[in-house]
């Protein structure tokens, strides 16, 4: 085990992770365990003025907007909206409700990408567990971001492009902490804010699995894309890295962030769970192991000065030996609550792959894993990795 954290119950309400800080991790042999120097993002003291942009970065701006449609004025889909859209009869989950799965009028293919698009649930409790993992990788990595691009972020004013952005919470802190630059959230559904947000931050709707992107070239200084492996199939990824080097300004940086999809340390229950997970996404012809080798996507499509580190994350338990155990308690609690809401936004399709269980049978299977995580001392593995777009075309 890479490092020896603790407990804390996840709600991002009241999570307060800026001022967490992780212990010195152990790592394990043949892993490379990354050790970041940097503090957590902060946003800045109130600005009195807003900053005047060049006009070069206001042409890229325009550049971009212009390729792209207006915000859709729709947020998360209703019940019918999405079973039109995923050509089933699932319903919704609801906040509050329960009803994971309403019996179909016709058979649903699991592994078909076009009848069951989405294997995370699409409903508010959803979009609550991705701010609240924002502030979770916000404290194990030590800050939003590890791509060496602090002063052209702060001084010159860049234009970054969040892709997948969700909720947005990570688009609109960036854009807090560095008002010359502008930050463009992307994502396939418009669960972003409108109208309370910092005006250097933008949101727009654009599915990133339809290729090519409408970004011109040469258009955008860093490109942030995180927990898109739920989503993408394997041969996806390359063809939309080679897209994003195109868009990237020569001497841009990407730094994509993806999760390990099945626990690492797990006990007999939830390895019965892993295998089915990745079994299930396997035959939706994903690459259950691609956050595993980022940087080899990213410098066989092009990419220089790849680099990528890990940070594990534990499930609910700490080690005698960590330096802030009251630190580590809380990030590793919130980590467990996370993903036991991971779990529960899998429900539908999950509870499916695992032999049609029942909503009933399956919410048991999993209230009985954090106690196994503390037993097995379970954790999670998260990847990064950042790279360069050359100065100049390679021949």
């Amino acid at each position: 085990m890479d490092q020896r954290l603790s407990q804390r119950s996840l709600s991002h309400s009241s999570l307060n992770t800026s001022n967490v800080q992780l212990p010195q991790q152990k790592p394990q042999q043949q892993q490379k365990v990354y050790k970041p120097t940097t503090t957590p993002s902060r946003a800045p003291s109130t600005i009195t003025t807003r900053p005047r942009r060049s006009s070069s970065l206001s042409s890229d701006i325009s550049r971009i907007l212009s390729s792209l449609p207006a915000s859709s004025s729709s947020s998360l889909p209703s019940s019918e909206q999405q079973n039109q859209q995923n050509g089933t009869t699932i319903t919704t989950i609801r906040r509050g409700s329960d009803s994971s799965l309403a019996t179909s009028h016709k058979k649903i293919n699991k592994f078909d990408t076009k009848e069951w698009p989405h294997i995370l649930s699409q409903n508010m409790e959803e979009q609550d567990r991705m701010v609240a993992q924002h502030y979770i990788l916000r404290t194990a990595f030590e800050g939003d971001f590890a791509a060496p691009l602090h002063s052209s972020l702060m001084e010159k004013g860049a234009v970054v492009l969040d892709m997948g952005c969700g909720p947005g919470t990570w688009c609109m802190e960036m854009a807090t902490e560095f008002p010359r630059s502008t930050f463009i959230g992307i994502d396939r559904a418009s669960n972003y804010p409108r109208d309370i947000k910092p005006k250097n931050c933008l949101f727009r709707t654009c599915n990133l699995q339809q290729l090519p992107l409408p970004f011109p070239d040469n258009s955008v200084d860093f490109i942030f894309q995180r927990d898109l492996n739920w989503d993408l199939q394997a041969h996806q990824w390359s063809p939309l890295v080679r897209e994003y080097l195109r868009i990237l300004k020569p001497g841009g940086w990407i730094e994509l962030v993806e999760p390990d999809l099945e626990t690492q340390s797990s006990t007999s229950q939830e390895c019965s769970m892993n295998d089915k997970l990745i079994y299930g996404i396997s035959m939706r012809h994903q690459d259950p192991y691609v956050s595993r080798h980022l940087s080899s996507i990213l410098a066989a499509n092009g990419f220089r000065r790849v680099e990528s580190h890990f940070q594990s994350l534990p499930l609910g338990w700490t080690s005698n030996d960590d330096e802030s155990p009251n630190t580590s308690s809380k990030l590793a609690n919130a980590c467990a609550s996370h993903h036991m809401f991971t779990l529960k936004s899998l429900r539908p399709w999950l509870s499916s792959v695992m032999g049609n269980m029942s909503i009933e049978r399956y919410n048991n299977y999993i209230a009985d894993l954090p106690d196994e995580w503390k037993r097995g001392q379970t954790y999670i593995n998260w990847h990064r990795a950042i790279a360069q777009k050359p100065h100049t075309k390679l021949q």
